[in-house]
């Protein structure tokens, strides 16, 4: 997906906060979408002073996209989720049974991805989970999640030299 030629030639035309905000909003749409691989490739080229920015701006693109799905499964936007209905039915009733600790969960799928946070997101929406705690837990674990990932080649080239 990311070949660096083409990641050059998109970071030169965007820049690397807009740059981060476009992919990861696209990826919070469409999981073929690897925000993940991106923020790696690009933290091996970018100096550490950009990361928070970088951060800040790949979350805020992440979370806006999932703001969108949220919307969706509340029903404010008309997005058809049939091609998931098995799936969303077995996160409903996880997230039904989390019941008080809804934002623990949901923090949790943003961190780390399981289960998806694509379809926690729609679930959230359809139980009508309240938006700013929504907001916050997803930013929160997304902005963490982001963190590792930006800061995992320094850390392994730190390990093997």
């Amino acid at each position: 997906m990311f070949e660096t030629n083409n990641l050059a030639h998109f970071l030169a035309e965007y820049g690397v906060y807009y740059g981060s905000f476009l992919i990861n909003l696209l990826s919070g749409f469409i999981p073929v979408i690897n925000s993940e691989i991106f923020l790696v490739l690009i933290s091996t080229t970018m100096s550490k002073t950009l990361f928070l920015p970088v951060l800040l701006m790949s979350s805020t693109g992440q979370m806006l996209a999932k703001l969108v799905m949220y919307l969706g499964g509340r029903g404010i936007l008309k997005i058809s989720f049939k091609k998931y209905e098995e799936k969303m039915n077995e996160i409903l009733l996880k997230l039904q049974k989390w019941h008080s600790k809804t934002g623990i969960f949901l923090f949790i799928s943003s961190f780390t991805g399981f289960p998806p946070f694509y379809l926690v997101t729609i679930a959230a929406g359809m139980i009508k989970m309240k938006i700013l705690p929504f907001v916050i837990y997803g930013f929160a674990g997304r902005f963490l999640r982001f963190t590792l990932l930006l800061y995992f080649p320094y850390y392994f080239k730190e390990f093997l030299w």
